[in-house]
């Protein structure tokens, strides 16, 4: 039985677009999609009208159990509650090659502890990141990379397997495989912790260029080191350049 109640839920205005294109060319138009975002964002940065759902709200998850037969999270910045993966089938897009790279910021990871990385799309269940597979695929990873240039690939990798698998999605012909084994998760706290340089502490050349290739991320205000002064905050990143 074919799903065709289908609900986006992101956070990520560059998926929702991408998105848009694919399900413009799907050859069977017999689906109804809507798109929503988290209290997270603004739907200003949105092209088009989108409904805002509060997955901490019960009113939210209800009226979304009654709506849609399938949702998909596509880097959505909320925790599904179990009574919603419960009730409708959602499958979530994720950044991160599982069970290697499961929770947040999984290139930033990668980077600092030199894991494989790539793109996944699997089912949720009651936990993060941690659901039956349904394809994924690992991305190149090099020396010049900053966590943004990764991060860049690891999109473009997700888009390809939503063209390739989503049709089989919509149709409820897909497969799954289970993960290996319960691989690494790491959280919002242990990237904060990331964050500061100590000035005092001996890093290597190669720890160092590591941990600030990995907070570099355009122009978000990431690394930083204390003023030894006035202790104030000093927000530091690198800038990478292969040789031609």
């Amino acid at each position: 039985m074919s799903f065709n109640k289908v609900l986006i839920i992101s956070d990520n205005a560059y998926l929702c677009n991408e998105f848009k294109k694919i399900i413009e060319n799907l050859s069977n138009k017999n689906y109804s999609f809507d798109f929503a975002i988290s209290p997270f964002s603004k739907p200003k940065d949105f092209d088009n009208q989108v409904d805002i759902y509060d997955l901490k709200k019960s009113e939210d998850i209800k009226e979304i159990i009654s709506r849609f037969d399938l949702i998909f999270s596509i880097h959505c910045k909320q925790i599904f509650p179990i009574e919603l993966v419960e009730n409708v089938k959602c499958i979530n897009i994720h950044p991160g090659y599982n069970p290697i790279n499961r929770g947040w910021y999984p290139q930033v990871f990668s980077i600092i502890h030199d894991l494989p990385i790539g793109a996944t799309i699997h089912e949720i269940d009651n936990k993060l990141d941690h659901g039956p597979i349904i394809a994924r695929e690992f991305v190149e990873k090099y020396d010049y990379d900053t966590s943004e240039s990764l991060y860049n690939r690891i999109l473009a990798k997700e888009v390809d397997l939503l063209n390739k698998y989503l049709p089989q999605i919509l149709e409820n012909t897909y497969s799954v495989v289970m993960p290996e084994n319960e691989g690494n998760i790491y959280l919002k706290k242990d990237f904060n912790d990331l964050l500061k340089i100590d000035l005092d502490k001996n890093y290597s050349a190669g720890e160092l260029i590591d941990k600030l290739r990995a907070l570099t991320h355009g122009s978000y205000s990431n690394a930083y080191f204390l003023d030894r002064k006035t202790g104030e905050k000093i927000f530091v990143g690198i800038n990478l350049k292969k040789d031609e």
